[in-house]
């Protein structure tokens, strides 16, 4: 991100008003003028020696190179020097487009541009952990996410256990929400339905494999309870009959036999207390959901053989909250303040 000089930072319009000045459908400024130098001339300062400019023009060129590479912009004329002239299209889809959608396409380009470091920084806090008590008197943590205006988890992080804590909600605020869960009992999400909508909004997108992806979560590390961590991965498969848990990019999709859904693999390290947090791709939209094996018994043999994760696609959350096939209850006491 240094080659970038933290600019995801300082301008988090930046990439915004780049698209916008170099859209095809800006008539303000001619195709032929308009060039890395000149957009940043709209943008200057002066000082106590002369005038200086707010967005370099350097920082300006490479996040106009990164488009490209994103296949979102193209380059008409590259002077081979150090970019100042260089002018860029971008194909809006109507005029409208990004001032209607300027926020999710805001955290959209800025994924594209500053990768998963930028993507880990603006949803790390959007992550949250869920606590519950062991016999033994120490905790068990799990993972959930802010999602559509409430938490989406594992269902199994509900069903299993007597009494729940979720970090920032209030026993009381919890009690009041619906449980949302699939008709499908091999289906482990659950969507705890708050309508409490916060920014930064995630939104989802179905993954393509061999695309990476950020997988974050809580795994199971002695003497913590609240300890996030995040792993680049990628999407290995939509998996077929033998499906295993792990942290890497999306490598395939494929049928889960026994849960009769298509399932994710990914190249992940999912671990027990990763479950229901968020896989994430470099366009920074939510492809899936981490979640354990579906009626896993023992016999198939063992799952970490080939070092993989498995995840519920996105599809499947969107379709849950849509349809809310069927509500999960609870006791009244389930829910507990969260102990800090």
């Amino acid at each position: 991100m240094n080659c970038f000089n933290d600019y995801d930072k300082k301008y988090p319009d930046l990439v915004i008003l780049i698209l916008n000045y170099f859209s095809s459908s800006n008539s303000i400024v001619a195709s032929k003028d308009r060039s890395v130098s000149n957009f940043s001339e709209q943008y200057k300062v002066s000082g106590t020696n002369g005038y200086s400019y707010i967005y370099q023009p350097l920082i300006v060129d490479r996040i106009c190179k990164k488009l490209c590479e994103c296949g979102e912009m193209t380059c008409i004329r590259n002077d081979g020097g150090a970019g100042f002239d260089n002018n860029y299209i971008y194909f809006k889809k109507d005029a409208n487009f990004l001032d209607k959608n300027k926020k999710k396409l805001s955290y959209y380009f800025n994924s594209k541009v500053y990768g998963f470091e930028y993507i880990y920084r603006t949803y790390k806090n959007s992550v949250i952990p869920l606590v519950w008590p062991k016999g033994d008197g120490t905790c068990a943590v799990a993972t959930g996410f802010k999602f559509e205006g409430g938490i989406v988890t594992a269902k199994h992080c509900i069903e299993d256990v007597d009494n729940l804590q979720i970090k920032g909600y209030t026993a009381e605020e919890l009690k009041k929400a619906k449980i949302y869960i699939s008709d499908n009992e091999g289906l482990d999400i659950a969507f705890i339905d708050l309508n409490r909508f916060e920014e930064p909004q995630l939104f989802g997108e179905d993954g393509d494999v061999m695309q990476e992806v950020l997988v974050m979560g809580y795994p199971k590390i002695p003497a913590f309870t609240d300890f996030l961590t995040a792993e680049k991965a990628t999407i290995s498969s939509m998996a077929s009959s033998r499906i295993t848990p792990t942290v890497g990019a999306i490598a395939a999709y494929g049928e889960e036999y026994l849960a009769k859904m298509e399932a994710m693999l990914i190249t992940a390290k999912i671990r027990g207390g990763n479950s229901g947090g968020p896989v994430i791709n470099s366009n920074g939209c939510l492809v899936g959901v981490a979640c354990q094996i579906p009626n896993y018994q023992g016999e198939i043999g063992d799952y970490d053989d080939l070092g993989y994760g498995i995840a519920v696609p996105v599809k499947y959350l969107k379709e849950l909250i849509e349809k809310k096939p069927k509500v999960k209850t609870v006791p009244d006491n389930f829910f507990r303040d969260f102990d800090e």
